[in-house]
């Protein structure tokens, strides 16, 4: 929407109206709009309208247009601060060396400080395109922030497709029902379900059941999003082992233009089967005149995208309040779900099958796509370690002849440095995250309670000395973890004394 006030209104991709006051560039640090009336402006109109008319000639989304408009503000906010004009090579510079700054201390990551230089950039670029050689010897930053996707534990991942599951059938009961209240709505469509015993009101009804779909569509096939959000209603039939499918084929760019194929079962009672036919439906009644099954007509795009993912997403946390294992927000990722799919895929037939079924390389899949539920496999280890605990037997029970005080002692003691050993091995690789952070934390604390043997005081040490191995941002994690959550697993009730009287 324009107009001559110096003020924009975008849709979004979940269809709320963003407004975005360009007027605010000319005051001082960017105030807010209702601040304006009773301050000077230290910036020309012109400073403005350069900045208004390379945004109404930008191309790219209304979703990027307003994160631009933002980095801008931040951009500008910033040369105040340090007393700089914006549109000059010192500004800019000493704006990406405060990036720079925050990514060294470990307040972003580095691939936000590449987003947002390149995010500038654009923008400048596009006021004035001189301004792009100011971006000439800016740093540049190789990856090295590269994020392994967590899997869903098997409770995590039940609770997730049940509701999924649930939510999607009654959407497209809802879509049955009346049609006309879903077609050429867009936004608008309303519809009534109950999950988990409740009754939830879902506005924009239409959007929730294809981001649902999607979600669904990712746990069965393994698809990442770019690949799977292209996928068409009209698919070719092939024959595999004597079974009928439906053949999807897209080319995948990230993988030098690889074709990426995937089956859907013609049969009937599979899930797979049951959930594409929904959809192909709804996409057939709803959006006609295209080809996508994901099919959600905007302003900006003709099908479902990443962003309307999102936005599904802060609605489903908000109307479901799912928990995971560690106590914090449920909610689906197509990322996490690969990871699944590919430790099942692994597990049956293998790392190489996995890789060929995730489109990836073996290392790929291993770097990004083989991290289990972190919680799941510290428990899982717990109650391991407690059955070898357990199973610890005094060694001089097995003597017939009383044996004397030093040497029983000393036999007391050799199961205690056993179990604990690895505190103090030198060839032991510490892995810097908050699990493993929180289980040495709790060790420590309940070390902290005991009445101290002749060995607790050295493990004690070992424990301390490990923990601070650990980077100080982990450690704080690791000690919200145990404010949240209390000792790990391993470390809870006593545990530690059930050891010491088996030593």
């Amino acid at each position: 929407m324009r107009g001559d006030n110096g003020v924009r209104v975008w849709e979004m991709p979940g269809g709320k109206l963003k407004t975005h006051d360009f007027n605010r560039l000319r005051y001082a640090l960017v105030p807010d709009s209702n601040e304006l009336k009773k301050l000077t402006p230290i910036r020309s109109r012109d400073f403005m309208r350069e900045c208004l008319d390379a945004f109404d000639h930008m191309l790219g989304s209304t979703a990027s247009w307003s994160s631009k408009f933002k980095q801008l503000a931040s951009y500008v906010r910033f040369c105040d601060k340090v007393a700089q004009k914006p549109f000059e090579a010192i500004s800019v510079n000493a704006y990406v060396e405060h990036l720079f700054d925050k990514q060294l201390q470990g307040d972003i990551r580095d691939s936000v400080y590449g987003k947002t230089v390149s995010d500038l950039k654009a923008t400048l670029e596009a006021i004035n395109s001189n301004y792009a050689k100011y971006f000439d010897f800016v740093r540049r930053l190789r990856r090295s922030q590269t994020t392994s996707h967590e899997g869903y534990s098997q409770r995590e991942l039940e609770l997730l497709i049940v509701t999924l599951y649930d939510l999607f059938s009654q959407l497209f009961t809802a879509y049955k029902a009346d049609p006309t209240g879903f077609i050429g709505t867009k936004w608008q469509s309303v519809a009534t379900v109950q999950i988990h015993e409740k009754q939830h009101r879902v506005t924009g009804a239409l959007s929730r059941f294809v981001a649902c779909g999607a979600y669904l569509v990712s746990f069965f096939t393994g698809l990442n999003s770019s690949v799977l959000l292209k996928m068409t209603r009209e698919l070719e039939t092939t024959v595999i082992d004597g079974k009928r499918y439906l053949k999807y084929t897209q080319v995948k760019p990230r993988a030098r233009y690889a074709h990426v194929s995937t089956p859907i079962p013609e049969e009937s009672d599979s899930y797979l089967s049951q959930i594409f036919r929904c959809l192909a439906e709804v996409a057939h009644q709803t959006a006609p005149q295209n080809q996508w099954l994901f099919a959600f007509p905007t302003q900006q795009a003709e099908r479902l995208q990443s962003a309307h993912l999102s936005n599904f997403n802060k609605w489903f946390k908000k109307s479901f309040a799912l928990k995971a294992d560690d106590g914090s927000e449920l909610f689906p990722l197509i990322s996490n779900f690969r990871v699944n799919v590919s430790l099942e895929e692994a597990k049956k037939n293998g790392a190489h099958s996995s890789a060929r079924m995730l489109d990836n390389q073996v290392t790929q899949v291993t770097n990004n796509y083989s991290r289990t539920s972190a919680f799941e496999s510290e428990s899982r280890m717990a109650i391991s370690l407690e059955r070898i605990y357990q199973n610890v037997t005094q060694p001089i029970e097995s003597k017939a002849e009383p044996q004397p005080e030093t040497v029983s002692e000393t036999k007391h003691s050799l199961p205690l440095e056993s179990i604990f050993k690895c505190f103090s091995c030198e060839h032991q690789a510490l892995i810097d995250e908050p699990y493993s952070a929180w289980l040495y934390l709790s060790l420590i604390k309940q070390l902290e309670s005991q009445t101290l043997t002749s060995k607790w005081p050295l493990i004690s040490e070992m424990a301390e000395r490990n923990f601070e191995c650990f980077s100080q941002s982990i450690r704080n994690e690791a000690h919200a973890l145990f404010e949240k959550l209390g000792p790990h697993p391993l470390w809870q009730g006593n545990s530690l004394k059930q050891v010491t009287d088996k030593c």
